[in-house]
């Protein structure tokens, strides 16, 4: 079987991104039988050329991206004689010239519209609904996902396959060493709790920050919110004027890649109260580094953390508070949150979603 992959949002810096580049190295390796031709942003570091790969690279723009999926991927997928599509960053093909497998990662703006600007609602209602439905089979990360895709999309569960994300070998607990060289290098304090992912609205900082900031007062570690501004962020630095304990939360900004495994390693706990998540990435990434998870018991979050983390409604500030107050104070708590977490991260890996990806492929060859 050859298959053609469209890996043009490799450079994306979130969560697709991550889930593109990981997938692409790991199917050469769970399933050399396949013959993978991945299309790949021209002067991103692509796949190792390893066994039955080919890389062509391509402009990653977005006008270049559009006239490759609908357009010249017809002449790529003729001439490198490809038996399968899959397209893994939510959007698809509107006139597919092969069986198409497309992942679909979330249906946030079918759900909260109002979460994103005009020219982004336009462009996901375009490129990913009306390309779902033309789509063969589609790839969830989450039973939730999997849910909206039957509830807001109309498309029946037999075409739809639940492959959970997994977590790389780079993400475990660091060195003191090297802790308290990235708490250096971004300007961080002993103790904090962290917040890592983009600064936009589904994220929920600006309750976070209210909660957080009443419960100071009862001796909580600084806040980390570490992430770039996203769309609609105004409302978070809105929130930032108002609060009381200024002077020990703190605004890094992006974290690079190889920053991340030590700065998680170093908090006291990772906080991440999302409305809304196809699955939840940073939430893996933070057990593996051996840190006590508080999250959302909305959307995917439940079936990532399993019993391994303190859920809470995150639409509540008191909830919220009262959490981060009992991970502040309650060191037992701490320690057994992250035992859980280390055992339940186990079950996910890069290698356990190419697995599955490959097995939806085969259902359609």
């Amino acid at each position: 079987m050859r298959v053609l992959i469209n890996g043009l949002q490799a450079a994306n810096r979130s969560g697709t991104g991550r889930y593109v580049n990981a997938l692409c190295h790991a199917l050469p390796q769970v399933a050399p039988e396949l013959e993978t031709v991945v299309v790949w942003p021209s002067g991103q570091p692509h796949p190792p050329l390893e066994g039955n790969i080919r890389v062509i690279e391509h402009s990653a723009g977005l006008i270049s991206r559009l006239r490759f999926d609908h357009r010249s991927v017809r002449a790529v997928a003729q001439r490198e004689a490809v038996d399968l599509l899959h397209y893994p960053a939510s959007t698809g093909c509107l006139f597919p010239p092969r069986p198409l497998v497309q992942t679909v990662h979330d249906l946030c703006f079918l759900r909260h519209p109002e979460w994103f600007p005009a020219s982004k609602n336009l462009y996901y209602r375009l490129f990913i609904g009306p390309t779902a439905r033309k789509a063969d089979m589609l790839l969830a990360d989450s039973q939730a996902t999997a849910e909206d895709i039957q509830t807001l999309l109309g498309i029946p569960e037999s075409r739809i396959r639940v492959t959970p994300l997994g977590v790389g070998p780079e993400f475990y607990p660091r060195t003191q060493e090297e802790q308290l060289a990235v708490r250096a290098r971004y300007a961080l304090p002993e103790n904090f709790f962290l917040f890592v992912g983009t600064l936009e609205p589904r994220k929920n900082l600006v309750r976070l920050i209210q909660a957080w900031d009443k419960a100071c007062a009862s001796g909580l570690p600084h806040l980390v919110v570490a992430g770039r501004r996203g769309w609609k962020a105004d409302a978070v630095f809105k929130a930032l004027q108002n609060i009381r304990n200024s002077d020990t939360l703190h605004l890094p900004g992006f974290v690079a890649d190889e920053d991340l495994p030590a700065l998680l390693s170093a908090a006291q706990a990772f906080i991440w109260p999302s409305l809304m998540e196809g699955f939840g990435l940073p939430l893996l990434e933070a057990m593996a580094c051996g840190t006590p998870v508080l999250t959302s018991n909305l959307s995917s979050m439940p079936e990532v953390v399993g019993h391994a983390a303190l859920l809470v409604d995150p639409t509540s500030e008191d909830q919220l508070a009262q959490a981060m107050m009992a991970l502040a104070h309650d060191e037992r708590l701490r320690a057994s949150l992250s035992e859980l977490g280390s055992r339940r991260v186990k079950r996910f890996s890069w290698a356990r979603t190419a697995h599955l990806t490959a097995a939806a492929y085969r259902e359609l060859t």
